[in-house]
């Protein structure tokens, strides 16, 4: 039984390989470390070491330089780009594959490395005989490329190889434009007839029917609109089951009902207009204590006229001591001069 080395510090990818491979016949011997996988190396010398070099802070590139010369050495890492490649073929790896791996390739390149033939199930399909032509009725003497090309039985139709079937049940990743076409799919429990549109929104209706209605007309998810309007999900479906109290309160549902009414192609001021009266909440105002905004406060208009005229009258006798110290004295001495005398 070969003996396969797997060193990868991603305990996911180290796992689900190390399952893969026994599953298909070899012993395995899993590392994350890289001073443990050495010591392991050294002690049972694999026929077959998979690396990935970024392992360790990209200290995955010192061990292959180093065990290359005496194993193989397949790396299997995300380190993906032309000069990684061109690096890890000079280091002496004998073949690199770049992650999300397909797990049927890998399988397949690893035979080859290991000079191991293909399973018999693989190739009992084409090993399959096939059945003998009839006999053609007697004909005119012809050439011998003639003869050959009359007498040869019709070739079989062309058989999926099990090798390709088991590629695709393997498979585990998907391109983007696969994932974009199963979004768009409608959901069979919202949409009874997918063949037929659905019926346009009745103007007597509530909101969230009208929203669902139109959507499920114009043949969009939620996921969908989602990344249009950049408006969380968990709100665009609120708005359909009518669970106002889920929203953000003030002017943000305002702005969020108008943008999904638009995008769906709906007239927004009736709809806008509708949720302002039924389901709008002014947004809270937090007490001042608890971080609001404080509260203004204002004095009687008779306390800031009483402090100006006192102001002004303590300026005033200020002004008149510091130029004319003597002026009070006078004022009263001629105030008195002014009064009758007691006999």
């Amino acid at each position: 039984m070969p003996r396969i080395q797997i060193i990868d510090d991603d305990v996911l990818t180290l796992a689900s390989l190390g399952i893969q491979l026994e599953d298909a016949g070899f012993s395995v011997t899993k590392s994350s470390d890289l001073t443990h996988a050495e010591q392991a190396y050294v002690e049972e010398r694999p026929d077959l070491v998979v690396l990935d070099v970024r392992s360790d802070r990209e200290r995955g590139w010192e061990l292959l330089e180093r065990i290359a010369d005496s194993t193989p050495v397949i790396v299997l890492s995300a380190a993906a780009r032309e000069e990684d490649v061109v690096r890890g073929f000079a280091a002496g790896a004998v073949d690199y594959i770049a992650k999300p791996y397909r797990s049927a390739e890998l399988l397949a390149r690893l035979r080859v490395r290991l000079a191991i033939p293909v399973p018999v199930a693989a190739l009992a399909v084409s090993a399959a005989p096939t059945p003998a032509a009839p006999a053609a009725p007697a004909a005119p003497k012809v050439g011998t490329t003639e003869r050959l090309a009359e007498t040869r039985p019709p070739a079989p139709p062309p058989r999926r190889s099990s090798a390709r079937r088991d590629d695709d049940e393997e498979a585990v990743f998907m391109s983007e434009a696969e994932e974009m076409a199963l979004l768009r799919i409608p959901d069979p429990r919202l949409v009874t007839e997918p063949a037929e549109a659905a019926p346009a929104p009745d103007e007597g209706e509530s909101i969230g029917k009208r929203l669902r209605g139109e959507r499920l007309r114009r043949h969009l998810t939620l996921v969908q609109v989602e990344n249009e309007l950049k408006i969380r999900m968990s709100y665009l479906q609120a708005f359909e089951d009518e669970k106002y109290t889920l929203l953000p309160r003030g002017p943000v549902a305002l702005q969020m009902v108008r943008s999904y009414v638009e995008f769906l192609g709906i007239d927004p001021e009736p709809v806008v207009a509708e949720f302002r009266a039924q389901h709008y909440v002014d947004q809270y105002e937090p007490l001042p204590a608890l971080g609001g905004s404080r509260m203004p406060r204002s004095l009687p208009t008779w306390v800031i006229w009483t402090v100006a005229v006192l102001l002004a009258l303590a300026v005033a006798v200020g002004a008149i001591l510091y130029f004319d110290p003597a002026f009070f004295q006078n004022l009263w001495a001629q105030i008195m001069g002014l009064m009758p005398q007691p006999q």
